[in-house]
Formats: C-alpha cells, structure tokens, sequence
C-alpha cells in the first residue's frame, strides 16, 4: 500500500507539472523506498579471498592480488587490491559485518591515474553512510596525477588508451562481481556505477558498451564529447583569451564585473532575486552589459573593449575564421565566476594543461609532443578530422540505450548550469540524441535528466551543490518509484563534493580550477553538510518556480513550470554529427598499434 501511495504521489507531482495547478514533490526519495535486503555474512576468510582466481572472470591475468582487514568507522572490511593486465590496478572493499548485497563502483575524473574507492553525491544515503556495498575503484589503466602534461603519456600506449577509453570499468567490475560471489556465496542483487566529469563519461560508456555490468547509474556532467571537449573546447578557452603575443586579456580578477552585469540584465525566472538563473539559456549576452564608454579611464567596473570582445568569444566557443561552430557550446551566463581563467596575463589556467596532454598525448592516433604547445593548434577543418579519428574510441554518445533499457537499467543524468568546465549544452544535446533514437517515452521510463542552477563543474557555484542522487537512482532500480523532484542544498561549509563555493562574494575560484582535490578513499559516504537553505531540481524540461508563500530558502515551497526554451535545441556545429546511434568500435593492440578489432 505504501509504494501505491508514493507512486500516486509521483503521478500527481507529474500531472502538477504539466497543468501547472499542483505543486510537485520537493524531497528526495527517503530511506524506505528501497528493497529491504537482509545482510550477509562472508562464507570465508578475508585471507582465502586474496587466492581467488580472477582470471575466468575478467578474461585477463591478474597480477599482485592480496586481501587484507581495513578498519574504518564503519567496520570492518576485508580489502582486496591487484593488478588486471596489463597494469589496470584495483581496489575492491568488501564489508565484513553487514553487506545488504550491493554493490558500487565509483567513477574517476580527469584522466584518473589513482585508485580510489569512495562515492559522490550520496551523503543522505544511508546504505552508503553506514557502509553497506561492496566498493570498487581502479586507475583506468594508468598511474599519475589526474591532470598535467606528463599525465598524458599513457597515450603512447594503444593497450593503456583502450584502458582508459572503456575497458578498465568495465574488467574492474567483472573482477569485484566475482570476489564478491566468492566471499558472501552470492552475487550483488543490485549494481550501481555513480561518476562525474569523466567519471560521467565512464557512467555513459558502461551504459552504451556494457548494459550488463549495472542496474542503476548516475552520470554527472559528462565528457561524452571527449575528443572535442578536451581538444577544441579547452584549446579554446585558452587561444580565444590571447593577443597576439600569448598574453591573455581576460582574468580572474575581472569576471565579477562580467557575472554582475550578466545576473542585473537577466531574469532568474525562480521568482526570487537570489542571482541564480534557473534557465540561462533565455539570457543573451549583449556587450553593451560590460563596455565601457570609450575614453573612460577607471574601468574597475566595466570591460575595456578588448576583454568585452574576449569574453564573447568564450560564450561562444570555438568556431573557424567564417565563425562555423565546431563545439556544441560555450560555458552558459551565469557561469563566470567559474571561469578558469589565469590570474595574471602571463599565467596559465587549467584548461592550458588540459588540452596540452590531450592533444599531444591521447587524442590523436600518433602521439606529437609538439602539439602541446598550443599556438601550433588550429581551428580549421582538418584539426578537427584529426581531433575526431578516434571519436568511436573515446566517446560516450552512442544514443542507442536499447540493450541497457532491455536489461532493466536506470539511468540519472545530470549537469550544473554554470559548469565551466563542460558546456551543460553538450548533455542537453545528448539527451535529445537518446529521444530522437528511441522516443521520448521510452526514454523517459528508465531515464530522468536534471539541471542544477548555479552549480558549477561536479560542484561548487553560488548555486545549491550539495544533492543526493543515490537516493533516489535507488528507489527507482529497486522499487520502481520514478524520481520527481530532488531536493538540492546549500551548505555553509560549502559544496558537495568539491569545497568551498568558489563563486562566494564574487571572487573567482583561486588558480581558475577545474577539478578540485578528490576526497579521501574509503567504502562509504561522507555525510552532507548541514543545509542553509534548499531547493528543487525536477526532470528536465521543467525549472522551479516559487510559489509565492513561504520561505524562499525552503525547497517545499516551489513547483515546478515548464521551461521557456523552445525544444528541441537546435545544435548546428561540427561536433553535432558525433552524438547518434551506434557510433562506437572495439579497438585491439597490434604490434604496438591501435588497430580496430573487426572480429568483435
């Protein structure tokens, strides 16, 4: 009776949305609205678990294998690390004392290089707080800090790019499946994949490559596009903030003026004057907002004309000389106080050494280290053809969902709105992809997309960062209760997962970062700060609206209202083509080549 209920309550906050007559949920799924599994006890010894055989399983040798106790604040865990061929290493935690037959594997961001087990985006989930699933992370087939040139040289390595690309999820998952089945005499009931950034990447390429290996995934901000994104896009952000002679006009200290112009000309369509846009994409930058009067001397606030034309060209985003797009889009207003960008002409932001390693290193199918320095680039047709040759190696945009559909799986996509790092346009592109090619009810009974206003790259912003998805990717695998509203909050600590809000009282993000510090490894959640006010996210297309009663600051008193933006998006760049069914290839190692493998 209880899920009949919570099920009508769902259908009301649906048919509430489309008439606009009644205000929709506001809260998370709670702790109930998930299967009821009893814990199991292992049927042997953590140190029996070191010797099993895994080599059956991932269809590979594994190297190095030992099991040994962890002690944590949650209990005991029996750890089980290695080696899968040729250098993929891993960690599987195992809890020892009240496994309720689940299990997680986390995603990696940036170019990973470390093992790491933990999850993101679940400090209101109990099972994950008290430490309930069997936890797994591995390198992805490499080791090294997850950012920086030398990161990259994995890429002269065909077999460490296959890694990278899909395969090291997906074996490190075969792997931990059977430790699993070995240590407690049963396989997980339910399996669930949560990652953001490239993290989101690998939760797409598992859903598209491997519809087996999970039952409930959540993708945040996604690098499906990864050959544009890490190449055109970031190469851009860097060249289109230079003159002539390298420096660069627009910094760190400046974008406050371009983000307070931006939030005075443009409607927050919440009903509440918070400086959150809800919808950036019904705001239109116009230069006028941010020129200053020619001949005027103090420019503290305004932009001379020079980073007024700079800062257009970063909205925009990387196009040819005859202005012929080739990136689904730029960062979104709103986003500015976001902006890696340098702190003084000389310096370097994040994006430079991103796409230094990217296009020296990984992307291109032979490695030039010249390339990594980033005046040689261009902009034209042929880079790109270059760029895109490995396209069907790395990308995750195949929007043929049908065999994840047909296993049952559930799939949670999300982006913040003043992401600088990945254009939230580009996931918005995606889920349209996945609505052309299998409709939109199908799509919409095993796939729910959110936006974030004012939340930045995984994190952060001036927005509310700190949300639940695990909760709820739960309830919906589990119980088959559909997400509706999700409550998102803000903290006075800061964001979940990545810090402080690094656009508080108009400062920009110290170093114009990207990808934060990860959080410590370990089998269980860290818990969600303490909220300070909250607020609803409902399933794309829809914003949230105040209802005009209550406290602004408490999320029950919004509904949601169909967003203004005439849909479907029109996208019409080069890197549009890129986004469609069945796009992906196997990739073998021949003779220290990267070689298609036709026999798959």
């Amino acid at each position: 009776m209880k899920r009949i209920l919570l099920t009508l309550s769902v259908l009301l906050a649906v048919m509430g949305a489309e008439t606009g007559l009644l205000p929709a949920l506001a809260t998370p799924a709670q702790a109930a609205d998930r299967a009821a599994l009893p814990a199991v006890t292992p049927v042997i010894s953590c140190e029996a678990l070191g010797h099993v055989d895994l080599a059956l399983a991932v269809g590979a040798a594994v190297h190095g294998q030992k099991a040994a106790l962890l002690q944590t604040p949650k209990g005991k865990f029996c750890k089980v690390t290695g080696q899968i061929a040729p250098a993929i290493s891993f960690e599987v935690d195992l809890p020892m004392e009240h496994w309720t037959q689940r299990f997680l594997l986390g995603g990696c961001g940036g170019l990973c290089g470390m093992t790491r087990v933990g999850v993101s985006n679940a400090g209101a989930c109990v099972p994950a707080l008290n430490g309930e699933f069997v936890m797994a992370g591995d390198d992805m087939g490499h080791t090294g800090p997850m950012m920086g040139l030398a990161q990259g040289e994995f890429g002269k390595d065909p077999q460490k790019r296959i890694d990278f690309a899909y395969r090291a999820n997906h074996v490190t998952a075969l792997a931990a499946k059977a430790l699993t089945a070995a240590f407690y005499g049963q396989a997980p009931k339910y399996s669930y994949f949560v990652g953001c950034s490239d993290g989101g990447r690998e939760a797409l390429m598992e859903a598209q490559r491997f519809p087996e290996d999970f039952d409930g995934i959540s993708a945040g901000a996604p690098a499906g596009l990864f050959t544009v994104q890490n190449s055109f896009y970031h190469a851009w952000n860097v060249r289109g903030n230079q003159r002539a002679d390298g420096t660069s006009i627009l910094l760190q200290s400046r974008v406050g003026v371009l983000h307070d112009a931006v939030i005075q000309h443009c409607d927050t369509l919440s009903g509440v004057k918070d400086g959150i846009l809800e919808e950036p994409r019904t705001c239109h930058f116009d230069p006028a907002w941010v020129r200053c009067p020619a001949g005027q001397g103090d420019t503290s606030h305004c932009l001379t004309a020079e980073e007024t034309q700079a800062a257009l060209r970063l909205y925009e985003g990387a196009m040819d000389a005859a202005g012929h797009p080739y990136i689904i889009g730029g960062p979104l207003p709103g986003s500015e106080l976001q902006w890696a960008l340098p702190a003084t002409e000389h310096g370097e932001s994040m994006s430079n050494g991103i796409a230094a390693s990217a296009v020296a290193y990984i992307i291109p199918a032979q490695v030039d280290e010249k390339a990594a320095d980033l005046t040689r680039f261009r902009f034209d047709d042929a880079s790109f053809a270059r760029m895109n040759e490995l396209a069907p190696l790395y990308n995750a945009e195949n929007t043929n969902l049908r065999p994840f559909h047909k296993h049952g799986g559930r799939l949670i996509l999300w982006h913040g709105l003043a992401d600088q790092s990945i254009s939230p346009l580009n996931t918005i592109a995606y889920y349209q992809g996945v609505q052309r090619e299998m409709g939109a009810e199908q799509t919409d009974s095993f796939l729910k997309f959110y936006l974030l206003p004012g939340v930045g790259h995984c994190g952060n912003g001036e927005g509310f960062p700190q949300v639940d998805f695990l909760s709820p990717l739960m309830a919906w695998t589990e119980t088959g209760i559909t997400p509706a509203a999700i409550r998102t909050e803000r903290t006075a600590q800061g964001s979940e997962p990545m810090g402080p809000p690094s656009g508080a009282h108009g400062k920009p993000p110290a170093g114009g970062q990207i990808h934060m510090a990860p959080m410590p490894s370990q089998p269980y959640a860290r818990p969600n700060a303490t909220a300070t006010a909250s607020r609803p996210v409902y399933p794309y297309p829809y914003i949230a609206q105040y209802g005009g009663a209550g406290d602004v600051n408490d999320a029950r008193n919004y509904r949601p209202v169909k967003s203004p933006v005439p849909l479907p998006m029109t996208f019409t760049s080069h890197a549009t083509p890129l986004i469609g069914p069945d796009n992906q290839k196997q990739y073998g190692s021949l003779n220290g080549k990267l070689v298609v493998d036709s026999a798959r």
